[in-house]
């Protein structure tokens, strides 16, 4: 006949098994609960360091459409300054040739 095997454990060990268990588990706990945290800030700093380069884009692209009729014509612009100048242009040579063909005519 096998002997039987009996694990016998008084209430003091069962009590300090159960402590140590759950001491791991806060201790488990507290070392997650501080990771998240870490991660938590890394992401507040990234957020800030991310919110003032877009702060510092908007700024630059202010300042570009502040500059941009100083340094740039429209095409509208540009097209109505050719019709004037062409139509200047044919006025001034209309007169050349009205100018030529009364000296020519004089001779």
């Amino acid at each position: 006949m096998p002997e039987k095997t009996f694990f016998s454990i008084e209430l003091w060990q069962l009590v300090g098994f159960l402590l140590s268990f759950l001491g791991v588990c806060w201790g488990f706990g507290k070392m997650l609960l501080s990771q998240f945290q870490a991660q938590l800030s890394d992401r507040h700093k990234q957020q800030e360091r991310l919110s003032n380069k877009v702060e510092i884009l908007e700024n630059q692209l202010a300042e570009f459409n502040a500059t941009l009729p100083l340094n740039y014509v429209l095409r509208e612009d540009y097209i109505r300054n050719q019709v004037i100048l062409e139509a200047k242009m044919d006025n001034v040579i209309e007169k050349l040739t009205e100018i030529y063909k009364m000296e020519s005519t004089r001779k």
